[in-house]
């Protein structure tokens, strides 16, 4: 297809998408994943952590050019023993969280990264006794919860919107998924509202066919 079609922007995407795949999996840039090439006290900053170490890799990433770079951290659906498992995995979080900002920033890196955390839904505020379990939990909650952004052209420092006074409900500024999505979109410099894709012969948008749908100007720098 890419012989037939040389000229064409998709198509040529797509061949240099592939290219990149085949180079990190079998060739020269499989070496990215290779960290005992970092010094170690930089991998004692991130924490002996597996997310701590899957941080370090992804700075490895952008740093070779990687557009897109997931780390998935598990373990946070806690029905049972939330807070045992908050005491473990809130410090792995946070050292590799922290030293990824810093170390993006440290490299010239985070300006022109867009760094996010999040979740499909929060947690309850109150505890649940699932079973009558003595291991205290949370139950889900999709009514108000965090997302967390920096770098990019993100506005740092910044906390914008708020709960009430038991963080079950969203009281001020609140921010749906579309707009979420919205401001995203335009930090990586492409219109929400005119970018769409073919699908059963259809035009759509990433952020839905609605109105809905708004870039957060508040939080960006």
């Amino acid at each position: 297809m890419a012989q037939a079609l040389p000229e064409d922007p998709q198509i040529a995407a797509a061949t240099q998408a592939e290219n990149m795949a085949y180079d990190m999996i079998l060739g020269d840039g499989a070496k990215v994943f290779d960290l005992s090439q970092e010094k170690p006290e930089l991998r004692d900053r991130y924490g002996k952590s597996k997310f701590g170490q899957s941080c370090l890799v992804a700075r490895r990433l952008v740093e070779r050019g990687i557009p897109y770079v997931t780390i998935n951290y598990a373990g946070w659906d806690t029905h049972k023993g939330n807070f045992q498992t908050m005491q473990r995995q809130l410090p792995e979080l946070d050292k590799g969280f922290a030293t990824l900002l810093q170390d993006l920033s440290e490299r010239g890196l985070l300006d022109s990264t867009i760094v996010w955390w999040g979740g499909e839904f929060g947690r309850t505020p109150m505890n649940e006794a699932r079973g009558g379990s003595p291991f205290l939990g949370r139950d889900h909650h999709p009514h108000c919860f965090t997302m967390w952004m920096a770098g990019g052209g993100v506005k740092g420092g910044l906390q914008y919107g708020s709960t009430d006074e038991i963080g079950y409900r969203v009281a001020e500024n609140k921010v749906g998924v579309r707009d979420l999505q919205s401001t995203i979109l335009h930090l990586v410099g492409l219109d929400p509202y005119h970018l769409s894709y073919k699908f059963q012969g259809l035009n759509n948008r990433l952020i839905g066919p609605s109105n809905e749908g708004r870039v957060i100007k508040e939080i960006l720098s």
